[in-house]
């Protein structure tokens, strides 16, 4: 596991690796997620000094259609995703850069690539529209 301050800033569309915490494990109990995912970062904000980031999972199993967006077939390409992926918009996170769930690649950043703006904020609108509150981790 690496972790590292010194990570840039996450912004919002891009795809980060973080262990990601499901809405129904939190309210199970549990405090820490059990796999690595990608994860969309939806937004950020300053917080008391510290940056805030609030993100959706993706994956690629034991999703609803009517919860989840199919990424297309050339941004799965791009970014080397699995064809089946998903992005979940009604189960966030938000945690404080750098928590320590987010995890570095080989490459030893968390970053995986950037949505295009179009499908981020499809992500972004279908979350206010339901008006999605985060599980709020790492305070």
């Amino acid at each position: 596991m690496t972790t590292t301050s010194s990570w840039t800033k996450p912004q919002p569309g891009q795809i980060i690796r973080y262990v990601y915490l499901w809405r129904w494990e939190h309210e199970g109990g549990r405090e820490d997620g059990r796999k690595i995912r990608p994860c969309l970062v939806v937004a950020t904000y300053e917080h008391r000094g510290f940056l805030r980031v609030i993100t959706a999972p993706l994956t690629t199993r034991d999703y609803t259609p009517e919860n989840s967006i199919v990424i297309p077939q050339p941004v799965i390409d791009k970014l080397r995703l699995d064809p089946r992926a998903r992005i979940i918009w009604n189960d966030l996170n938000e945690f404080t850069w750098v928590g320590p769930d987010v995890r570095a690649g080989t490459d030893g950043s968390p970053l995986i690539g950037h949505l295009p703006e179009k499908l981020w904020r499809l992500v972004i609108n279908k979350i206010i529209e339901h008006r999605v509150p985060p599980t709020r981790r790492s305070k």
